[in-house]
């Protein structure tokens, strides 16, 4: 009974506004695209969120659907699991956006062209995502963010006449990112790695529209019956000051360090007969610590992160060479392994460009690397074997 009670309640509040509504001329909708923040990884692909304005009774609303909270029970768990809560709140616009300008972001806005009914139901919708037991929603970067959560309201509210007409440049998800994390270069390293080859397909521009500036694009071409434009203006609130300043320490110049040290270490083996054991069993850690975290991510999480080809040279049985090359290192175990594992990289090498995953180029110095100390040590066991 007091549950029904509750539901009068609400629809009776609805209709109110919906009323008050109708009469008012100075109501708009917004859709706000926030330009890329690089200082933090989950905010270099922008933001948008949705404005609600009220002039006459000086109302001002920012509707966020890329929430998250570090409170939610297992959030870290779930993060790593790829089951990340995210939800959409209402906050005052104008707080929102002196956030986002103190951060040196771009702000954009597209004022909707809406009819007094797709005003009502607009604000209906956004009312109730917002209510605790709607509010929350399994958040995929690609597929389920901020971004698309709006390109799908927008479909809900203006049906099957709106058409997103902008054309797909003909990129994968990846080279999508790729133009956002271009001086995050660490960011971008680590997105290469752990993603697997799920999003290097080339997709549409629906599935581009996962990036706010594409949603803005989007948003600009798109008509209703073919031929009337979504919106009436736009407004540019702030423009992007910032620029993201690269470090230099960037992963080229970690691998090429690797890549020389590798060989400056292989000729000294060879010329001296000297083994680096410390120096190859942190490398055969280092590499099979990522490969076990690609077996996690693969096996047991919702990431987009099967079929990962970066576990050829991530091996995780790396971990256990490692360790036995500090108990014997004259194993044959030991000097056959680091002959097929030297023979898959170079297969590796060789069929680059080939395999259906983009790996991250900077990766070639460090599989190079790692060639030539398991050729060497192979070299080198064979003649203590002899």
């Amino acid at each position: 009974m007091v549950i029904k009670i509750k539901h009068f309640l609400l629809s009776s509040l609805l209709l109110v506004f919906s009323l008050s509504l109708q009469g008012n001329d100075e109501t708009e909708f917004s859709i706000i695209t926030i330009g890329p923040y690089e200082s933090e990884l989950y905010s270099a692909f922008g933001h948008s969120g949705i404005r609600y304005l009220d002039k006459k009774n000086d109302i001002d609303h920012f509707y966020n659907y890329g929430i998250f909270d570090f409170n939610q029970p297992n959030f870290y768990i779930n993060f790593l699991n790829g089951k990340l809560l995210y939800m959409v709140a209402k906050y005052n616009y104008k707080t929102a956006e002196k956030y986002y300008i103190n951060q040196d972001r771009y702000v954009k806005e597209q004022v909707l062209i809406l009819t007094e009914s797709e005003k009502i139901f607009l604000y209906n919708y956004l009312e109730q995502n917002i209510r605790p037991e709607n509010r929350t929603y399994l958040y995929n970067y690609v597929y389920n963010n901020c971004a698309t959560k709006i390109r799908d309201v927008l479909s809900v509210v203006y049906g099957e006449d709106l058409e997103f007409i902008s054309m797909p440049e003909n990129k994968s998800f990846r080279e999508l990112m790729d133009l956002y994390l271009f001086n995050n270069k660490w960011g971008d390293l680590g997105i290469d790695i752990c993603l697997g080859p799920e999003i290097d397909y080339n997709v549409s521009f629906n599935e581009e529209m996962f990036l706010p500036e594409y949603l803005f694009k989007g948003i600009g071409d798109a008509l209703i019956n073919g031929d009337k434009k979504i919106i009436s203006k736009t407004n540019i609130i702030n423009t992007q000051k910032a620029l993201f300043q690269n470090h230099f320490l960037n992963p080229f110049f970690v691998f090429l360090i690797f890549f020389i040290l590798s060989i400056y270490l292989s000729f000294r083996q060879i010329k001296y007969h000297i083994n680096y054991i410390f120096f190859d069993v942190l490398t055969f850690l280092v590499s099979g610590i990522i490969g076990c975290l690609l077996v996690y991510l693969w096996v047991f999480t919702d990431h987009l992160s099967a079929f990962n080809f970066n576990i050829i040279w991530a091996m995780p049985l790396n971990i256990i060479i490692g360790i036995l090359l500090l108990i014997n290192l004259k194993s044959n175990l030991i000097k056959w392994y680091f002959f097929l594992y030297g023979i898959l990289l170079s297969s590796l090498l060789i069929l680059w460009k080939w395999i259906p995953q983009n790996l991250n180029e900077v990766l070639i110095l460090f599989v190079i690397g790692i060639v030539v100390r398991l050729f060497v040590n192979f070299i080198s066991l064979s003649k203590m074997k002899s």
